[in-house]
């Protein structure tokens, strides 16, 4: 008897099988659909509040530390910012120590590795270069891209959907009034970001520059990378692994000055 009932139910059981399968097709193709179909200004706002917009905002100062490991050398890596525009980074390799800091559009230098000991001056054209450098990784900044970008002149393309790694993405490409341009590319699950992308020319030679990120830490309710990596033309040039991320520790603006020679 239990035998015939349940041979009789195996068609019955198909066929459910089949509809909820049909279902959760549907639901997934809907919900790509609906994922295509979000504006630019959607997907800015998700980015955001997935970062801890709220919580990023109110950052007054951050200190980050951890290392990239590059042929075969592994660097230490400390960082200061402080609102609104001064930054500071510490690089040891080889016993040597390299600092850099800006503040505003002046900025300064301490490299060994280069037989140089005594701060000097960054140029207007290295200024410039950091500056766009900086949103190769939007992460953290609070003054990023992704804030207020109709003010500050940037225009955003796209909204359309690739695979990463088959992670359905959204590529948004932001243009900025300097001219460059950066391809930054979200999660549309999570809005998190997985990528930048960039192209430059360098001395008549052109370079695709691409950054990924993953293994996002909360810190203090603000999502973090912890690993970057950073290539050029497909090939890995850098990696860099998170340590610790601070918010809000004293840091005191003397740190940012260039060091008087005595």
């Amino acid at each position: 008897m239990f035998h015939s009932v349940r041979v009789a139910f195996i068609p019955l059981i198909k066929v459910k099988m089949k509809k909820a399968i049909i279902i959760l097709i549907g639901t997934l193709a809907g919900g790509l659909s609906f994922a295509q179909n979000l504006s630019t200004e959607e997907i800015v706002s998700n980015y955001l509040k997935a970062k801890g917009q709220d919580k990023f905002m109110n950052m007054e100062t951050v200190k980050m530390t951890g290392k990239v490991t590059q042929q075969g050398l592994e660097i230490l890596v400390t960082e200061y910012s402080k609102k609104p525009d001064k930054v500071k980074a510490e690089m040891e390799v080889q016993g040597m120590k390299v600092i850099m800091s800006m503040e505003g559009d002046t900025g300064w230098i301490i490299n060994p590795m280069m037989g140089v000991t005594d701060a000097q001056d960054l140029n207007a054209d290295a200024i410039i270069a950091l500056k766009k450098e900086t949103n190769n990784d939007p992460t953290t900044d609070w003054d990023m891209p992704f804030i207020n970008y109709k003010e500050k002149g940037i225009i955003i393309e796209s909204g359309r959907t690739e695979d990463v790694n088959g992670i359905p993405a959204y590529n948004l490409k932001f243009t900025f009034k300097e001219g460059y341009f950066f391809n930054y590319i979200i999660d549309t699950k999570s809005f998190l970001l997985l990528e930048s992308r960039t192209t430059e020319n360098i001395q008549g030679q052109t370079y695709d520059r691409e950054v990924r990120f993953s293994d996002y830490r909360d810190f203090n309710g603000i999502l973090v990378p912890g690993k970057y990596e950073m290539l050029v033309n497909g090939q890995i040039g850098q990696i860099f692994t998170l340590d610790n991320c601070e918010f809000n520790i004293p840091i005191d603006d003397s740190i940012f000055k260039k060091p008087v020679k005595e």
